[in-house]
């Protein structure tokens, strides 16, 4: 029988509300670590190996993750992940030590991972196929929104006290309480067929590598982004406003990308997201030089938000675009490890940059490597045809900082037009 949206939704919220909760303690952790470096003069090549450890354990996570949900259980598995998060963050602000970070971080990303991949299964096995895309929007939505909360909240204390580390780990730990209680389920993590980077590069050379670009900008701004802000000379509430626009900015721009990108050829459309992440930098380094109100800063970090934020979730339908659909979970297994390891390499880059260059060769990197792939995008398009509209699948709005939400996606169910119970 198929279920409503409103009968899916209601059996799902508490998976939302743990989501949210969660995400809002680790976006507020996300914030609190550089700005805490920062504050206490580490140099930013040191922040940023700290901060790119996240990826890597988000690579590490996304690889192995999978064992001990099944392994286990979705709901132990689920509290294993949250409470050594949760454990993780209170022990920053007792071992404020460089090496301690660094696998404070991994075990973060990894288990991020695994609270994502064990919420995204139970939504998939509630959705059907005529609602799956409408709780993948619900739950973007979510996940867009608590991130925002959560970098805001960095105004609730002061960086450098323990309190802000205690209200993350709260966050996290409070996650249990709404998954704990549920009584869904374990949803079916049965693999799927294999495929090689190799074979998915041959598919879609603009796919895998617009996926690794992707993740050295968003790795990268994500991690370093508010210690940019503050270099510049924002305050720490200003910092973490400009952070919460970028991401708002992100999830405005999903709509009317996705419009564009099913009625055109999506690599020029990838192209222009690019270029407007590239001009957005580059204009932002004309207004910091001219000294432009706040309010501009503010619009320019929309629009480089929404820009940024749409190259992935391109990369996965121009990917999709050229595979068979039995092969559409196992490519999106490929993208997203070949996204972790740009998200780990970016923020080194960058940092290594900012060391020896200034605040200044942060733009330069981010618009550069959009400038570049965008060309090369470009290049692709004079030598291969589109194809046909009729031949494609449709655009899916993903997340960047996490893209893990690939057991919802619609386009990765074996017969999108039958009906499925939840």
């Amino acid at each position: 029988m198929t279920q409503s949206l409103r009968e899916v939704l209601s059996s799902v919220k508490s998976l939302l509300v743990g989501t949210a909760a969660f995400t809002i303690g680790n976006s507020l952790l996300g914030v609190v670590l550089p700005l805490r470096m920062e504050a206490a003069g580490y140099p930013v090549a040191l922040t940023g190996a700290i901060m790119a450890a996240y990826y890597f354990g988000l690579a590490l996570g996304g690889w192995r993750g999978k064992r001990v949900i099944l392994r286990i259980g979705h709901i132990r598995a689920f509290a294993v992940f949250a409470a050594l998060t949760a454990a993780t963050t209170l022990a920053y602000a007792s071992f404020f030590d460089p090496a301690a970070w660094v696998i404070f971080r991994i075990i973060n990303g990894f288990c991020i991972a695994g609270m994502t991949a064990t919420i995204e299964s139970w939504l998939n096995m509630r959705s059907s196929n005529q609602t799956r895309g409408r709780v993948l929007g619900y739950y973007m939505l979510t996940f867009y929104l608590a991130i925002a909360a959560g970098q805001t909240m960095v105004n609730l204390a002061p960086v450098a006290g323990p309190d802000l580390f205690m209200l993350s780990a709260a966050l996290i730990g409070l996650a249990l309480i709404p998954v704990a209680a549920t009584r869904l389920g374990e949803p079916n993590l049965s693999d799927s067929r294999a495929l090689r980077v190799r074979d998915l590069y041959a598919a879609s050379q603009v796919g895998v590598v617009g996926a690794a670009v992707a993740g050295l900008m968003v790795g990268s701004f994500y991690a370093l982004g508010v210690v940019f802000a503050r270099r510049i000379g924002l305050s720490v509430p200003e910092a973490a406003m400009f952070m919460s626009v970028v991401v708002l900015g992100g999830l405005a721009a999903q709509v009317p990308m996705g419009m564009l990108a099913d009625r055109f050829d999506r690599r020029i459309v990838m192209a222009g997201a690019l270029l407007a992440v590239g001009g957005a930098w580059v204009a932002l380094a004309g207004f910091m030089a001219s000294g432009v109100p706040l309010i501009v800063l503010l619009a320019v970090a929309l629009a480089f938000g929404g820009a940024m934020s749409s190259v992935y979730p391109l990369c996965v339908a121009q990917t999709f675009d050229r595979l068979e659909r039995q092969y559409y979970i196992a490519a999106a297994g490929r993208l997203v490890m070949v996204y972790s390891i740009g998200a780990t390499i970016g923020p080194l880059l960058a940092s290594g940059l900012m060391a020896v260059f200034g605040p200044s060769s942060f733009f330069m990197f981010e618009s550069s490597v959009a400038i570049l792939y965008a060309l090369f995008v470009l290049v692709r398009v004079a030598r291969s045809p589109c194809l046909p509209a009729e031949e494609r699948e449709p655009y899916v709005t993903l997340p960047d900082v996490t893209p893990v939400a690939m057991a919802l996606d619609p386009r990765t169910r074996p017969d999108p037009d039958g009906a499925q119970d939840g």
